[in-house]
C-alpha cells in the first residue's frame, strides 16, 4: 500500500499537478512582490502567489503592490507602512571610513 501511495505521489506532477512555488527569478521580498520577471507576485499581505493580469492593484508611492482580494487590498491600504516594500538608502562606502575624505 505505502508502495502504491509514494507512485501515486510522484506520478502527479504528470497528471497536471503543477508545483505552485514562486517562480525561480525571484531572488528577494521586493522581486516576490513586485513579481519582477514573471506573470506573478506576491501578495504583500497574505503571501499568496497571484497572477498579476487577474490581481487586485494597488499604487503605493509610485510602485504597484498586487493582491488575491479586495480584503488583503485594503488591509494594506490602512497600514501600507507595514506591508510595503522598504526603499533601501543609498550609502557611500568611502563615508564609513575615517581616512575618506
Amino acid at each position: 500500500m505505502r508502495t502504491l501511495i509514494l507512485l501515486g505521489l510522484g506520478a502527479l506532477p504528470f497528471l497536471g499537478c503543477s508545483n505552485t512555488s514562486p517562480p525561480d527569478c525571484w531572488q528577494s521580498r521586493g522581486d516576490r512582490v513586485l513579481g519582477i520577471g514573471s506573470d506573478s507576485a506576491e501578495d504583500p499581505v497574505s503571501g499568496a502567489v497571484v497572477a498579476k493580469n487577474n490581481a487586485v492593484k494597488s499604487d503605493f508611492r509610485g510602485t504597484t503592490y498586487y493582491f488575491a482580494s479586495s480584503k488583503t487590498a485594503g488591509t494594506f491600504l490602512r497600514n501600507p507602512e507595514e506591508y510595503a516594500l522598504q526603499e533601501c538608502e543609498e550609502t557611500d562606502p568611502r563615508r564609513d571610513r575615517p581616512d575618506a575624505r
